[in-house]
């Protein structure tokens, strides 16, 4: 009887072996097996055809006959729809924001500033020596800002044209 049990026991493990099986090797040819999810890939050659399919368009739309030919119609439009929001997320966050460097280190020379440091206006942390704009490549435009200031506080007075109003 324990003998029956332990057979039992053993065909659990057989269904997911099963399962293993029939998502089969990697279509590529690189010899790992691949899963249902990733168009019977393996997770390298996988993640090698997103990056592809971002640099191309003719390399998106050979992805997107893989995936429809294997996987079921439901599965199809959210694999597109993470494609396709990567491609527009990466390139304007890539474009327009800079890394951010070590707030308690000095921008230029990399020195250990603290907590404090000096801050300048154009976001960087400086140590005492190179706290100045004129001591670091600043991108700040000074004069501008206080054309700006000035125009702000203080409003242009306009006398009449027309001398003679009645």
């Amino acid at each position: 009887m324990a003998h029956h049990a332990s057979a039992t026991s053993l065909k659990p493990k057989c269904p997911d072996s099963d399962s293993e099986e029939t998502a089969g090797k990697c279509p590529t040819g690189c010899g790992f097996y691949g899963a249902a999810a990733t168009g019977n890939m393996c997770s390298k050659c996988y993640k090698e055809l997103i990056a592809a399919a971002s640099d191309t368009t003719a390399a998106h739309n050979v992805f997107i006959a893989p995936a429809a030919s294997t996987a079921p119609p439901e599965k199809k439009p959210k694999t597109i729809v993470t494609v396709a929001s990567s491609d527009g997320a990466e390139p304007s966050l890539a474009s327009t924001k800079q890394p951010m460097p070590a707030k308690n280190r000095c921008t230029t020379c990399r020195k250990k500033v603290g907590m404090l440091g000096f801050r300048c206006r154009c976001e960087g942390t400086f140590c005492s020596v190179h706290r100045y704009s004129d001591k670091h490549d600043c991108g700040f435009d000074y004069k501008t800002a206080g054309r700006e200031t000035i125009a702000k506080h203080n409003p242009v007075v306009v006398a009449d044209k027309l001398a003679t109003r009645i």
